[in-house]
């Protein structure tokens, strides 16, 4: 999924339950991992969950789930994200991920964020909900949603891949004694609460969950919460990647993006922006790249 370097982000555990075919699956990621299985157990399905959780970090709800839907159905409506049996589908589904993040980065308006800690748990429900109108695409509500931390002392219990002291002390830095997004059920009902970490020592921002056109991560900001900018910057790069060898042999202007597209456009600006910027991840990590 990742390679480690001075400053490592990695997903490291994904759980998934209600998505399209999956249902209580559970899988722990390393430095490389290769996920192989037969048609239709769901391997593709597990690759959209992580989709859909980029999305999400990015876009509104309905957004983020029609981006992923179900190709080739009869209807757009998002209900084929869901578990189904039958013609029963489930209600709501389910997520967490826990995930190494970079110690900063950069919000919407430029601003830098500076995590608190960099080992981080987010967990997402979701539950369907359908539209008064026939033609509806129906939509989506926030159950819950929490972000919290994980202390370097319990990362052996989470790693399931082999690591150094060193590495850990490299990449898992920071503290953290209270959860960055948090879920109460209260007089009025379900509140997302997005607890201040960016130096103010205010009340927590609750937002009433039945109203939320999108998540709480994905509206982070450098100045109130750094921690979920970075952790809404690193879900917004998990990227699905299906190379096509003509794209991968193009050109690239100067003026290209610098990131690999997913069909492997804009290799040749990617290779030389990751050239520019060697010497700097070598001075992050401390003289080069250190794998666990």
């Amino acid at each position: 999924m990742a390679g480690f370097t001075g400053e490592s982000s990695v997903l490291t555990r994904l759980k998934v339950s209600g998505f399209k075919n999956l249902v209580d699956v559970d899988v722990h990621f390393g430095a490389f991992t290769c996920i192989a299985g037969a048609n239709g157990v769901g391997k593709s399905n597990l690759f959209d969950a992580i989709r859909l959780l980029s999305a999400l970090a990015d876009h509104q709800l309905l957004d983020a789930a029609m981006s992923v839907r179900e190709q080739g159905t009869r209807s757009g409506d998002v209900q084929n994200l869901f578990h189904r049996v039958g013609e029963r589908y489930d209600d709501t589904m389910d997520f967490e991920v826990e995930m190494i993040v970079p110690p900063t980065g950069v919000d919407d308006l430029g601003q830098q964020a500076k995590a608190a800690i960099t080992f981080l748990r987010y967990q997402l429900s979701l539950r369907y909900k359908n539209e008064s109108t026939p033609s509806a695409l129906g939509r989506l509500e926030i159950l819950t949603e929490d972000l919290r931390y994980i202390q370097r002392g319990e990362t052996q219990r989470h790693l399931m891949f082999p690591n150094k002291p060193s590495w850990r002390r490299s990449a898992i830095i920071g503290k953290r004694r209270s959860p960055f997004i948090s879920t109460d059920d209260e007089h009025e009902g379900r509140v997302i609460k997005i607890h201040q970490d960016g130096g103010s020592s205010g009340k927590p921002q609750s937002l009433l969950a039945a109203n939320l056109p999108r998540t709480a991560l994905s509206a982070a900001n450098a100045a109130e919460s750094p921690t979920a900018t970075v952790a809404k910057r690193e879900m917004q790069s998990w990227r699905l990647l299906q190379l096509e060898p003509s794209a991968l042999r193009q050109p690239d202007p100067f003026t290209a993006p610098t990131k690999l597209a997913s069909d492997g456009a804009n290799l040749p600006s990617t290779l030389y922006h990751l050239a520019r910027s060697a010497n700097y991840r070598e001075r992050a990590a401390g003289g080069g790249s250190k794998w666990p």
